[in-house]
């Protein structure tokens, strides 16, 4: 019998009830339903209610996930919270999350590398399990993106919104076992940042009145840098894993842009029919998006005993990484 490795036990997935159509975006913006779907393949998001916080989303993921798990609040060990935006600076989110679910005095830390912040926090919580050190590690990715959104620029408004995704990751007999994993990062403060709001440039009627708080990107340096950057995380995981692209059921990307997943799935040479997509109704949600899709895909049947699937994203930094798990 093969040694047990650290794999995801369970997944658990929350997106708050409003829907935001593209219609609804058009009275916001100069756009339409046609022009954000050709650009995006969004036809729309969810928005979290004013008194709905990132916590209180990755809250509703996470007790979704330790139901499916079988696990309750106290028998997990570490909580990892990828998110770019958090309730607070400090408590960190995984803080909020540890006191909402009635933990014990365990490890809670957040991970701030925007959209690719849940395969980091996955490579993370493989190690801590694979070397013994904690037995059952919670993994959020939890967002409320429409809290840091630039609602003046037509560009970037259409495509964020919130949403969880939890995962308890374990040891287990070969089911979600995460094979291999790689993250990285290259600095690009202009690609892709909200500029205000720490030491650099600390909050000022100035910076409010500017929408520095918002997220502020430039599409076609991200555009160019995500698709390379899918196609080489694609043909790495394969070769480290001594397979193919063929031997790939599902991939699990981050639900960024459909053209940007296309064009890097189509360089590979994994046809769209293995891809899961679903930012036509959820838009981009950072770091919950893999999780949320991981889920639909689980729920839907699309995932059987076996399978090889393929998580990756980019986000901030610019930041980039990818795992390869077998279901």
């Amino acid at each position: 019998m093969s040694e047990r490795q650290a794999g995801i036990l369970s997944i658990g997935a929350y997106v708050p009830e409003r829907v935001v159509t593209n219609d609804e975006m058009s009275a916001i913006v100069d756009t339409s339903d046609e022009w954000i779907f050709q650009r995006t393949g969004i036809r729309e998001r969810r928005y979290a209610r004013d008194d709905e916080y990132t916590s209180d989303m990755a809250l509703e993921a996470a007790k979704l996930a330790l139901q499916r798990a079988e696990l309750k609040p106290t028998e997990i060990d570490y909580i990892i919270v990828a998110t770019a935006s958090p309730d607070n600076t400090f408590p960190n989110t995984a803080c909020w999350v540890q006191h909402g679910l009635q933990m014990g005095d365990i490890p809670a830390l957040d991970i701030s590398t925007a959209c690719a912040g849940f395969v980091y926090a996955l490579e993370l919580a493989s190690a801590l399990v694979n070397t013994d050190s904690y037995r059952n590690v919670l993994v959020i990715g939890a967002e409320k993106l429409s809290s840091i959104t630039n609602f003046n620029d037509r560009s970037s408004c259409i495509l964020f919104a919130d949403g969880a995704g939890a995962a308890v990751i374990t040891k287990t007999d070969g089911l979600g076992t995460v094979i291999c994993s790689r993250n990285g990062a290259r600095f690009d403060y202009d690609a892709l940042n909200v500029a205000a709001g720490g030491t650099r440039m600390p909050a000022s009627h100035e910076t409010v009145e500017k929408n520095m708080h918002t997220i502020a990107l430039k599409g076609r340096t991200v555009y160019k840098f995500a698709v390379q950057k899918f196609q080489e995380m694609a043909e790495e995981a394969c070769k480290r894993a001594n397979i193919t692209p063929d031997d790939v059921a599902l991939v699990v990307p981050h639900q960024a842009n459909v053209n940007i997943i296309e064009s890097a799935m189509k360089r590979v040479g994994i046809d769209m029919d293995r891809v899961l997509i679903n930012l036509d109704r959820f838009g981009n949600t950072s770091s919950a998006s893999i999780p949320i899709a991981l889920q639909e895909a689980l729920d839907t049947g699309r995932v059987k005993r076996g399978d090889y699937l393929l998580f990756e994203a980019f986000g901030g930094g610019l930041s980039w990484g990818y795992n390869l798990v077998k279901w």
